[in-house]
């Protein structure tokens, strides 16, 4: 039986697919495809944050604090796509 987090997850994650597709089909109905870099926008955002786990050494023994420069590189790149994804929903397409 699953807990009431796990059951959490599966709602906002079938909520989440639900939405792009009705992201996508709506693009294809009314033909303006503006709303895909959207979409493409959080496909693209966890990327940074994959790229700098792969590139952070953590055999690093100069940095005690548990962090490093290349991981906070990532998270903030991460951020900004994730914020910026959100903001250009607001702008008008001309």
């Amino acid at each position: 039986m699953p807990s009431a987090g796990l059951k959490t997850i599966i709602a906002l994650s079938l909520v989440l697919a639900i939405g792009f597709l009705l992201v996508i089909l709506s693009c294809a109905l009314y033909k303006v495809y503006y709303p895909l870099l959207v979409v493409a926008t959080y496909v693209i955002a966890p990327v940074p944050n994959w790229i700098a786990g792969r590139v952070a050494n953590p055999d690093d023994f100069v940095d005690s604090a548990g962090g490093s420069a290349a991981l906070d590189l990532g998270r903030f790149c991460t951020g900004f796509l994730f914020v910026m994804g959100i903001g250009k929903e607001t702008l008008p397409f001309v």
